[in-house]
């Protein structure tokens, strides 16, 4: 499995922000990736984001799924101490 997370600033006061998120891997199946990118707010306390996120699993061909995708809005509070 590789993957790259992070987060690109944007604003004079690095307030808001891009989170971003990709990996690609397998194991149990072909190949399985995702993605998912959206806004966040960093505040004094921690972060709130607001991202869409999309997964995607290929199974071996003699599996009863062959495919599976999965995809959605995700919505999170981040502290930090």
């Amino acid at each position: 499995m590789v993957g790259l997370k992070g987060r690109a600033y944007f604003g004079d006061e690095r307030k808001w922000f891009i989170p971003y998120y990709v990996d690609v891997g397998a194991g149990q199946s072909q190949l399985t990736w995702q993605v998912s990118a959206g806004v966040g707010y960093q505040f004094d306390w921690g972060s709130v984001l607001a991202t869409w996120r999309y997964l995607d699993y290929d199974f071996d061909s003699d599996s009863k799924i062959e495919s599976l995708s999965l995809n959605g809005p995700t919505i999170g509070v981040a502290f930090s101490w």
